[in-house]
């Protein structure tokens, strides 16, 4: 790779990673049965824990003797890289050795993930993702295209004929030696493209005075194309594949843009080829390509030793797919249709003590070529992607700093070059941010503590952003979505007593609310769902949504105690949304819980709604709610 030219120099980054609140937060995700192979929830979570609550400290010595060995190139258009071997040989010791000290090893893994969208037909209406922003998809475990469902589960991609639910071809990915976990998945036209995580092992057998079995492995994320021109016979055409575990990815177009994270194994007198992450694509090569340490950009001081890889290539064209590493880990992934936004939480000067600050990180995305183009940094932490949203050049994002009663909020607009040019601080002290959503020139934050206030923010003026109005009710909404220009839906819980001065989730919660005046926001109606441990993937999974706007029907899978009985229950929870008359159960798919037929998604193609889970599709007529046909997958 060539050496690009930015815009910003990159200066010094205090990397101490992340948020124990939004690992907490992570755990508490419902992990999908198939992919039982997960070691851990994602790498920037493990990163987390692995240097969490400020156990970990960087020498002060040592961190200057990192800083004589490397040759600084920051000029104003040049951005800092390993000048060679060494230079990233003593990064990676001093960083390893760290988090050795409290017992963390890091390893790469394989997860699981979420939801639905597609190409468009010209006669049927059918579901698509609940994505963030409008023309950048997000990969999912289900995708259709009015005609057919593609669907990752047991290891497999099902492509099933809708209208007569049939199966007409499976894709399973064997190969000696090798396993792979298909994750998520995109469709485009004739194209279908896989993303997942390929486990590649080796058994060496060694005879000494006894004999011996070493077993090496290794993990790639990997983008698989496949052609389904023919959907009997699907093939496959290319393969890109990062070092390490697959993390996140966007579509823009034709573009695929994702990213891995890579925790290279260190050990006295390692090989210098050990420590350098690899890529391959199969439409340049069948060989793999080490990445050269003097390619790789070298955040300073930070005490991560993962890499972080970003790839980006057209799914259409055979030109070699366009690559970045980073030295660090990365936290919340933010795109628009022409910048990925990567940020990373820290503890300031390496202390839990003095709060954290967010540095993010700007990539211009241009025809599959990816260019970082700035950084800044903003006090706080980050909720998810939605606490960040890009308008009119500018970057709106929302953070809370400091935990339990030092807990404040604060919401930044950054220009083009992510400096700061608006801010309002001091939001809901003692409280911490569990929902953002921004719609055009209006921001709306959700804090909570005992109550839940939603503060609606007038950001038609980017330089002087302004509270105009907030509404304070029971429970939160973890979860925002509009409904139309004047009303916005919110998800969540509602909260009782702990009865130890605190409270603790209840039953879910969806509230509708009319915000025409900005000044007044109301709250005009809302739906309890379901009793005690109440669960729902809406909580931490936007992907989930079921949304059918013609037919203002609303709905996401749930699991929660009956109220007659001590039995859990999964459903469909479904509801009719009405501003007169408020949200109304539409229909009753509800059963026991069995893990192998709860409900994770539902989509819908014209009037037949289907549900899907580990190891059915279902399907009903969406006007009567009448079960039409079950498949059974293997």
């Amino acid at each position: 790779m060539n050496k690009e030219n930015y815009k910003k120099t990159i200066d010094q980054i205090h990397a101490k990673e992340e948020l124990k609140e939004k690992t907490f937060q992570n755990i508490k995700q419902k992990s999908r049965k198939k992919h039982t192979y997960v070691k851990y929830l994602a790498a920037c979570a493990v990163v987390a824990i692995v240097f969490s609550a400020g156990t970990l400290y960087l020498k002060q010595e040592k961190q200057l003797n990192i800083k004589k060995t490397l040759t600084i190139a920051n000029t104003e258009n040049d951005l800092t890289r390993f000048q060679n071997i060494e230079e990233l040989k003593d990064a990676l010791k001093e960083n390893y050795n760290s988090s050795k000290k409290n017992g963390d090893i890091l390893e790469d893994a394989v997860e699981s993930s979420s939801e639905s969208e597609s190409t468009k037909s010209e006669s049927t209406d059918y579901s698509k993702t609940n994505t963030q922003v409008e023309n950048v998809d997000e990969a999912d475990i289900v995708k259709t295209d009015g005609e057919y469902i593609y669907y990752v589960s047991n290891r497999k991609v099902y492509i099933v004929k809708a209208n007569d639910l049939k199966v007409v071809s499976e894709i399973e990915i064997e190969e000696e030696n090798k396993s792979f976990y298909p994750k998520e998945i995109y469709i485009n036209t004739d194209k279908l493209i896989i993303l997942g995580n390929s486990h590649e092992y080796q058994k060496e057998t060694t005879k000494k005075q006894s004999e011996t079995t070493k077993v090496t492995s290794k993990y790639m994320a990997q983008a698989i194309v496949y052609d389904i021109t023919n959907k009997e016979e699907p093939k496959q055409k290319r393969r890109v594949s990062l070092d390490g575990s697959y993390i996140e990815s966007r579509m823009i177009g034709d573009n695929i843009y994702f990213i891995s994270n890579k925790s290279p194994n260190y050990y006295k007198d390692i090989e210098d080829d050990e420590i350098l992450p690899i890529i391959k694509d199969t439409a340049i090569s069948e060989e793999t390509k080490k990445i050269e340490c003097t390619d790789i950009i070298y955040f300073k001081d930070t005490e991560c030793y993962n890499y972080m890889i970003v790839g980006g290539f057209n799914i259409n064209k055979n030109n070699e797919v366009n690559t970045e590493v980073f030295f660090g880990a990365s936290s919340t992934i933010y795109a628009s249709e022409e910048n990925l936004y990567i940020t990373q939480s820290v503890y300031k000067d390496g202390y839990f003590s003095k709060g954290t600050e967010n540095t993010i990180y700007k990539f211009n995305l241009n025809d599959s070529q990816i260019k970082l183009q700035c950084k800044g940094n903003v006090e706080g932490y980050l909720n998810n992607q939605f606490s960040m949203d890009e308008y009119d050049g500018n970057l709106r994002i929302a953070t809370t700093s400091g935990y339990g009663e030092e807990s404040t909020n604060q919401l930044y607009i950054l220009d083009e070059n992510l400096k700061e040019i608006g801010k309002i601080e001091n939001l809901a002290e003692g409280e911490k941010i569990y929902s953002v959503r921004f719609i055009g020139k209006v921001g709306y934050i959700v804090t909570f503590e005992q109550v839940d206030p939603l503060f609606v923010i007038d950001l038609s003026e980017p330089t002087e952003p302004v509270v105009k109005g907030q509404l304070k009710i029971p429970g939160y909404s973890s979860y925002l979505h509009p409904y139309d220009e004047t009303h916005i839906i919110g998800i969540g819980y509602n909260t009782k007593s702990n009865g130890y001065g605190g409270v603790k989730n209840d039953s879910m919660k969806m509230s509708m609310f009319d915000v025409s005046d900005l000044e007044n926001p109301k709250e005009m109606f809302n739906v309890s769902i379901g009793e005690n441990y109440t669960y729902s993937q809406m909580a931490n999974n936007h992907k989930a949504l079921f949304y059918n706007k013609d037919k203002n029907l609303i709905g996401f899978p749930v699991t929660y105690r009956s109220k007659d009985s001590s039995t859990s229950t999964n459903e469909l929870a479904i509801y009719k949304i009405d501003l007169e008359k408020g949200f109304e159960k539409y229909g009753d798919i509800e059963q026991d819980i069995n893990y192998k037929t709860n409900i994770d998604r539902a989509i819908y193609i014209g009037d037949t709604l289907y549900t899907l889970s580990d190891t059915q599709i279902v399907s009903y007529d969406l006007n009567t709610m009448q079960k039409l046909e079950i498949l059974e997958l293997d």
